[in-house]
């Protein structure tokens, strides 16, 4: 006949950490953040090997510098600047690009950024574009949305780029000229010389046809 527990022996058996281990487990693994985090502090810590061991290849060390910085590990930060300048003379540094806004070839009402992001923009360390190269006609409702912008960036110190934003304006003052301007048309004139006078600047100069 086959041996049993006796009921003694089977209030003994514990299995507490085997179920908190698989708990783990299962929660690791249905977190993907976890593993993505796990890889990339992997991933982390070759390339500051790399780097240790004198490579001399500038995006490992942008990238090193950009990881300790999103990790808010600034001792490490310090200290592979310093590293930096010994080996290359040079201070290490990461340029931030401005954040872009390049609108369509045709612009309507929403194509037109709202103020809080291109505020939010312009406070980064690159600063912001709003990029009319490729605009080629803007609808009245387009015309509507840059009117108010421009009129909500007067009082704002931080300024974006604007990009192309005079040859625009050139080419409705040259369709208001003949005849063919409409009320939308003659308040955006009216608004960006206000911004003007109040935020004196150079544009390009690229042709941008309004209709």
């Amino acid at each position: 006949m086959p041996a049993k527990l006796n009921e003694l022996e089977l209030s003994d058996l514990d299995f507490t950490d085997t179920v908190v281990m698989r708990g783990a487990e299962t929660n690791e693994a249905a977190d993907p953040t976890v593993r993505i985090l796990r890889h990339f502090d992997s991933l982390v810590d070759s390339i500051a090997l790399k780097v240790e061991l004198g490579s001399t290849d500038p995006r490992l060390w942008r990238i090193l510098a950009g990881a300790y910085l999103a990790n808010e590990r600034v001792a490490d930060y310090n200290d592979l600047v310093c590293k930096h300048l010994d080996r290359f003379g040079s201070p290490l540094r990461l340029d931030q690009p401005p954040v872009t806004f390049t609108l369509p070839v045709k612009v309507n009402f929403d194509d037109i950024p709202k103020l809080d992001m291109i505020r939010s923009a312009c406070a980064s360390p690159g600063g912001a574009v709003l990029d009319f190269s490729v605009v080629r006609r803007l609808s009245s409702g387009g015309l509507i949305a840059l009117t108010e912008l421009l009129i909500a960036l007067i009082g704002i110190s931080d300024q974006p780029l604007l990009r192309g934003l005079d040859a625009f304006v050139d080419s409705i003052e040259n369709a208001i000229g003949t005849g063919q301007g409409t009320r939308e048309m003659r308040e955006l004139v009216v608004a960006f010389r206000r911004y003007g006078n109040a935020h004196p600047r150079s544009g390009d100069s690229r042709s941008i046809a309004a209709a």
